[in-house]
């Protein structure tokens, strides 16, 4: 027999099964991220949509609004302190675009942040804020 041709071909056939196996293992790896990555932030639309959103970073109660910032209280107590920009979307929890200046102490508001993030050092950016009501009116339940 051939050992030179035998070795070589040992060395070919060993290089194709490691090359199959990396391109397996990253194909096994990369298909679950990228569907993670495109379902993890879902923010919520004017009018509702056919993609439920994430759940909101904050749900509270407005305690304060200044300064293109609102301070939001939520039913365990904590506050935390939202910034709200041209890129913010304001509307109620029915669909309908309000105002900054619509947004007032008392109202119940759900706030997603900027890439749906959590609740961390604050001010963070708002990247949608809802109302339940234009007067100071609870949530319904969902």
């Amino acid at each position: 027999m051939n050992t030179p041709l035998i070795a070589v071909l040992k060395v070919v056939a060993a290089n194709a099964l490691q090359a199959t196996a990396i391109a397996t293992a990253l194909m096994l790896t990369t298909v679950p991220v990228v569907a993670i990555a495109a379902t993890q932030c879902v923010l919520p639309v004017a009018d509702g949509g056919d993609i439920a959103p994430s759940p909101p970073s904050v749900t509270g109660t407005i305690v304060k609004v200044r300064d293109r910032q609102l301070t939001v209280q939520t039913r365990a107590g904590a506050v935390h302190r939202t910034i709200v920009n041209d890129g913010t979307g304001l509307w109620t929890v029915y669909g309908g675009g309000i105002d900054e200046t619509d947004l007032k102490v008392g109202q119940h508001a759900l706030i997603w942040l900027q890439d749906c993030a959590h609740v961390g050092k604050t001010p963070q950016v708002a990247a949608v804020v809802q109302i339940c009501s234009l007067a100071a009116e609870a949530c319904a339940e969902r």
